[in-house]
Formats: C-alpha cells, structure tokens, sequence
C-alpha cells in the first residue's frame, strides 16, 4: 500500500487583518463634541487671563494656553481619515 497524497495537510496562507477597535459613529461624535467644547472652554480662559489682571491670571493663562493644545491634537486624531489596510 502507497501514501495517499490527497490526504496530506496543505499549508494555506490565511490573510488576517488586525484592525484596531472603532468605536460607534454616536460615542465618536461624543468625543468630537467634547474635544470642540474643550477647546472653547480653553480659548475664553487664555481671553480671559491675558485681558484681565488678577490673583492667579498668569498660571491660568498659561495652564489654559497647554489645555487648548492637548485639545487641539485631540480633536485633530479624532478627525483624521480612516486608513485603508493593504491586501
């Protein structure tokens, strides 16, 4: 009796995507809301804080001025565009 060599296993190439989790377009739209608010909120500080002279007006402006930019690359990686995944 010879080998049967249909029954031999055959290694096959599976092409697995590994995708990061995406989150729902609502929770997505949440965090867009809340980086736009964020960023509002930081300007009318530093607004305030450079026009007005008072106790602690320079330690907000500058605490203000570092929010509005963590704001800003946030909401910057939040609106980019979706990669496509090579074949």
């Amino acid at each position: 009796m010879g080998t049967n060599t249909n029954n031999t296993a055959r290694k096959v190439r599976i092409p697995i995507r590994t995708e990061k989790h995406r989150t729902p377009k609502a929770a997505s739209r949440g965090r867009k809301a809340a980086a736009k608010l964020g960023m509002t909120g930081s300007l009318g500080a530093l607004f305030v804080s450079g026009f007005f002279k008072f106790k602690g007006a320079k330690s907000l402006h500058v605490y203000s001025g570092f929010g509005l930019l963590a704001f800003t690359v946030w909401h910057h990686y939040l609106n980019r565009p979706k990669r496509r995944l090579k074949p």
